[in-house]
């Protein structure tokens, strides 16, 4: 790849329609579907859309997706100044090319009939139904820089039959499916830990130390640029070894230095996560132990 000398630090001019986002490590088309095709589209014209760019392996790739909340919003900054198709001003950086629509359909969604959307001219998240195409919406998309290949996921996780999954590059093991999979409810964070107990008690996968993650360990398999449905049919990012049909959040063991009676809720669904009353009821946990033997394996 080529870059060209048009550079505002943060962003790089690729010369091939592309952008890197250095600080995200992320690349976006540096023109978004109304720049394209000079015409409104629904959320299911932007997965067409998506689509049509990843068959022409657009600037060489094939990974191209609509951005989720968090990837869109990262692109509003107050101090930069473009223009959109209305000569009205939207703030994100002038190295995209100005013309473009003013908001982006991303792929955060209610169930199969609403999705988010963001703006650019005000810093605003909006929902509408995934059909609309009567409200001035684009989509920017984008891809992650550095994305691991089959090979090398695969090399990454195991497996297991026996509804584990070990992660080599973490050196932890997870069930693979979440309390919500197992017990069809939401759990507060007392409950979560008994099911911890339960499953340790009943010599899950024969092992007896499983717990609840940490905050870090449950963000180490948030993976953006790989969306799986959850038990609501709307879209978190795990890597897809893990089964479809998961709670959207999980509790962590991680509580709060000076309230321990709140703890940290992890959101697959964007990767951010808050302190919560223990008591609020939560998606799910996902239960995870150590691996404690290089090469650990179950059976």
């Amino acid at each position: 790849m080529n870059e060209v000398a048009n550079t505002t630090g943060r962003f790089t001019d690729n010369g091939d329609g592309t952008v890197t986002d250095h600080a995200k490590s992320r690349m976006w088309l540096k023109d978004d579907s109304w720049v394209h095709q000079g015409k409104r589209l629904s959320w299911w014209q932007c997965k067409e859309f998506c689509d049509e760019m990843n068959a022409r392996k657009f600037a060489g790739h094939d990974d191209w997706r609509l951005p989720n909340a968090g990837e869109a919003k990262d692109l509003f900054d107050p101090s930069f100044s473009n223009t959109d198709m209305e000569g009205c001003e939207i703030h994100i950086d002038p190295i995209f090319t100005s013309g473009g629509g003013f908001t982006t359909w991303t792929t955060e969604s209610r169930g199969a009939k609403a999705a988010m959307g963001y703006d650019y001219r005000s810093d605003y998240e909006f929902w509408l139904a995934k059909e609309n195409d009567g409200f001035p919406s684009a989509v920017r998309l984008v891809r992650t820089l550095g994305k691991k290949t089959a090979k090398e996921l695969e090399e990454r996780f195991q497996v297991h039959k026996n509804g584990t999954i070990s992660d080599f590059e973490t050196g932890l093991m997870w069930k693979a499916s979440d309390s919500f999979l197992d017990l069809d409810k939401w759990v507060t964070w007392q409950e979560a830990k008994v099911y911890v107990k339960e499953l340790n008690h009943d010599l899950f996968a024969g092992y007896t130390d499983w717990r609840m993650p940490t905050r870090k360990e449950v963000q180490s398999i948030y993976d953006p640029a790989s969306p799986v449905t959850d038990t609501f049919g709307d879209t978190i990012y795990i890597p897809k070894v893990f089964p479809p049909g998961a709670g959207q959040t999980t509790w962590t063991k991680t509580l709060h230095k000076t309230d321990p009676s709140i703890a940290i809720r992890f959101h697959f669904y964007n990767g951010d996560f808050k302190f919560h009353k223990r008591g609020l009821r939560s998606h799910g946990v996902r239960a995870v132990r150590t691996l404690k033997a290089e090469g650990e394996d179950a059976a």
